[in-house]
């Protein structure tokens, strides 16, 4: 925690002391609507150091202030308009000794740049209405990160508890504590501020770096200088020119795989004398149906290299290192696909992802649909994963055991390295209604089922989850709220498919693991170990981002890792950025797909947009 300084303190005062007081007919009790009390912050005297750990905001000096009645107050309510005249903090009867008394309408503005390369991931707080103004007043908490809003209290009263604000702000490089008159009036409305924290992890910061492309690949989109932010002492570089190179695989012997789902190949990539070395590209299989995820296992003393397509799941013996294409056999078929007579050829999510432990395979079945309850009545289930026998040729896909549910697409999936436990990525719902009886656009009205732009930009959010048997994680019926966090996230109803929660009890649903932001469309999935990883990066989990489709402004588009916790995987922190050069006007050159460790331990990284295969080489230690 920061040591606190009477500098904030001492200048608000003394910009109180400046600011023009009301008229002598002026109310008593003042606050009144026609009353213009309004104070604004100077200029900031100096700018502030946030570092690792928890920063606590007011002894951080803001870049702008407004209050809606007199000066904010440091420790005490808001009191009136002259500097110093609150009180204790003080909602519903429990006092608070650290915090801003403020009063609607108020705003305060940090800049979330941190003086040691850190990333500030988290803003915390309390918030109500002082018990100063009883059960007059009433008031609207909101945290905005860059233009956008990241929690909304609704409608508080003076009747209302302190409630808990716990918000991801990951990749923000502004916050602001925003308080509101919520539409009837400011009369009263004294808002507290409860001991607001950011929290900034420590890591190495991202430094851009020109990607290193071969002449012989500079086609578009490296006809031009192309600049990616790498983590410090790691270089870029493109190795392959791939179109829609999907997911990776890297062979014993340093090839590296890679699919084409559009193609319906594999591609081998031949290892050069090193990582970074361009690839030599020959086609290993073709003729397949869509060939999504690969996965290398070894049964019975023999390796064999396992593919994923639409309708089924086949597997290849590795022969002198390299899988044989002539002796390729299927495990699992009849799978689900758009040629089911029901789906009338539209199948949303058929691509399919694997996993395998032991003799167990685990497929996950994605929904064909947006937020479908149609689909949990299909043999076998949509919107889940399922597990079948390694080893067992011609299976039939609706004879697999149901392992999880309310999975909605789940594309990455991997075992833990060291644990039997199975993780997936997972794209969640698009266009979800407003679950709350408030007013969230702000024109006075009930919002309640509506699909309003500004919350479907930033919910439900994508999910990173440590798969149980027999878990249900609630789609299409519950969706995790992230608002206060993206941790252990509650859930609500959905709207349209269990407003009264006859469906699903939200409250029994298994818990996401990690939330990541909505919409940016998490694909591969990809635990990073081996020799030569940097402690600060081994055992995380890498997950390409390939980027939203439907939001107001570009999320996702980069490489993310999630480090490794004594509890499992913590909040995302960036790897690869830089893919977008203008997320406003979805501007984009690439969109990252998945990850494999390299020989060396780097990553290579595919992206399906630009057509590439590139090598990051280990961060610095």
């Amino acid at each position: 925690m920061k040591r606190w300084s009477p500098l904030a303190l001492v200048t608000l005062m003394l910009a109180a002391c400046s600011q023009p007081g009301p008229t002598s007919s002026t109310p008593p009790d003042g606050n009144y609507d026609d009353v213009d009390a309004t104070w604004t912050q100077p200029p900031s005297l100096s700018s502030q150091a946030l570092t690792a750990g928890v920063n606590t905001l007011y002894y951080e000096r803001a870049l702008t202030a407004t209050n809606g009645w007199g000066p904010i107050e440091t420790d005490r309510s808001n009191g009136e308009q002259a500097a110093g005249d609150g009180k204790t903090l003080t909602i519903g009867g429990t006092t608070f000794p650290q915090g801003y008394g403020v009063h609607a309408p108020s705003e305060l503005k940090y800049n979330l740049a941190s003086t040691d390369g850190s990333s500030c991931t988290r803003f915390q707080a309390r918030v109500g209405i002082d018990d100063e103004v009883g059960s007059r007043g009433s008031a609207v908490f909101q945290v905005w990160g860059d233009g956008e809003k990241l929690y909304d209290s609704g409608l508080m009263t003076g009747a209302d508890a302190a409630r808990t604000v716990d918000v991801n702000i990951s990749g923000r490089s502004t916050l602001r504590m925003v308080v509101t008159d919520g539409g009837n009036g400011k009369s009263y409305d004294h808002a507290d501020w409860i001991r607001p924290t950011i929290t900034c992890t420590a890591g190495a910061a991202l430094t851009p770096q020109t990607v290193s492309v071969p002449s012989s690949m500079r086609s578009a989109p490296f006809d031009q200088t192309r600049t990616l932010n790498v983590p410090a002492g790691s270089r870029i570089s493109v190795v392959a020119r791939v179109p829609g190179a999907r997911f990776l695989l890297t062979l014993p012997n340093g090839d590296l795989l890679v699919s084409q789902p559009g193609q319906g190949k594999v591609l081998r990539l031949q290892s050069g004398a090193a990582p970074a070395d361009p690839k030599t590209a020959s086609t290993l299989l073709s003729g397949l149906k869509q060939p999504h995820d690969l996965v290398l296992s070894t049964q019975g003393g023999q390796a064999y290299l396992y593919v994923s397509e639409t309708n089924r799941v086949s597997r290849y013996p590795l022969r002198n290192g390299v899988p044989d294409p002539a002796a390729g056999q299927t495990i699992v078929g009849n799978l689900p696909d758009a040629s089911l007579p029901e789906l009338r050829g539209s199948y949303g999510h058929a691509l399919k992802n694997i996993a395998i432990d032991g003799s167990t395979l685990y497929v996950s079945i994605a929904s064909a649909t947006n937020a479908d309850p149609a689909d949990l009545a299909a043999t076998p289930k949509r919107g889940a994963i399922y597990t079948y026998s390694a080893t067992t040729p011609n299976q039939n896909g609706t004879a697999g055991t149901l392992y999880a549910q309310g999975i909605r697409n789940a594309e990455g999936l991997a075992i833990a390295p060291g644990t039997r436990d199975l993780w997936v990525a997972v794209n969640n719902r698009d266009n979800i209604a407003y679950p709350f009886h408030r007013d969230f656009d702000g024109d006075g009205s009930d919002d309640y089922g509506k699909v309003i732009p500004a919350y479907v930009d930033n919910h439900p959010p994508e999910e990173l989850i440590r798969v149980r048997s027999g878990g249900n994680y609630g789609w299409p019926f519950c969706n995790p709220n992230p608002d206060n966090g993206v941790l252990n996230m509650p859930f609500d109803r959905d709207v349209q498919n269990n407003a009264d929660g006859s469906r699903l009890n939200c409250d029994t649903a298994d818990r996401v693991t990690v939330g990541m932001p909505a919409h940016s469309a998490p694909l591969g999935l990809t635990f990073w170990t081996g020799t030569g990883v940097p402690a600060a990066y081994a055992g995380g989990a890498v997950v390409g981002q390939h980027g939203s489709w439907n939001r107001t402004s570009f999320s996702g588009h980069k490489f993310v890792l999630f480090p490794k916790t004594a509890d499992g995987l913590g909040p995302e922190r960036d790897l690869v950025t830089g893919f977008v050069t203008d997320p406003v006007n979805k501007v984009r050159w690439g969109r990252p797909v998945d990850a494999a460790v390299a020989p060396g331990g780097g990553l290579y990284l595919s992206d399906d947009f630009s057509g590439s295969v590139y090598y990051l080489s280990p961060p610095s230690p």
